[in-house]
């Protein structure tokens, strides 16, 4: 997406949809809210998944549909989901970055990203706190359960469903108790934590 695009469209949402349905859609639809509210300073006059439908052509299998938007005016697109495998993490330092809403310009993101070296992602550090990795909300398995940081950069719509649901904890966690851990999984509206492989924390370098 072109600088001058992301300037327009400050703000988007990715959502998956699973033959042919959109997945948590009230979800989304709290946290477009929200985010409208923190941008733009007041509530949006339509919903965000109004007057979308999901074409014959993405009914099948899962899809991502993606909304970018700004105070009056959306764009939407489906494409066909490509799972991208991450097994391994490098911590960095991302002290400046904020990302409390999902905004199209992830230059600070993609600043942390490119220091992950050999590794496929990086897991971002803020005075010491663990949050988020550059794509999604990241889940710890101390061997009875799984916990998530208290406060991630951002609050994902996986990670408020499985909070929801009892099948994570949200807990302050910071670097240091990385190694209590035995593995991890990243969550993000397109992955879905059942199936999601665990990495060992192994391959998480700290």
């Amino acid at each position: 997406m072109s600088l001058d695009k992301k300037s327009f469209y400050p703000l988007f949402e990715s959502i998956c949809v699973m033959d042919g349905e959109i997945i948590r859609p009230e979800i989304h639809e709290e946290r477009y809210q929200l985010s409208y509210r923190l941008h733009f300073g007041k509530s949006p006059t339509r919903a965000l998944l109004e007057g979308i439908e999901v074409p014959i052509d993405f009914q099948k299998g899962r899809v991502k549909l993606r909304i970018i938007y700004n105070q009056n005016d959306r764009v939407h697109s489906f494409s066909n989901y490509i799972y991208q495998p991450i097994n391994s993490l490098k911590c960095v330092d991302g002290s400046l970055v904020e990302y409390a809403t999902k905004k199209t310009n992830r230059k600070d993101l993609e600043d942390c990203f490119a220091q992950r070296g050999k590794c496929d992602d990086v897991l971002i550090i803020k005075k010491g706190e663990i949050t988020d990795t550059s794509y999604g909300n990241i889940c710890f398995w101390d061997g009875s359960d799984w916990f998530t940081p208290k406060r991630p950069l951002l609050k994902g719509t996986a990670r408020a469903h499985l909070i929801a649901e009892g099948v994570i904890k949200e807990a302050p966690l910071r670097v240091e108790e990385i190694k209590k851990f035995q593995g991890f999984k990243i969550i993000n509206a397109m992955r879905d934590f059942a199936t999601a492989p665990m990495i060992s924390i192994k391959q998480l370098y700290i």
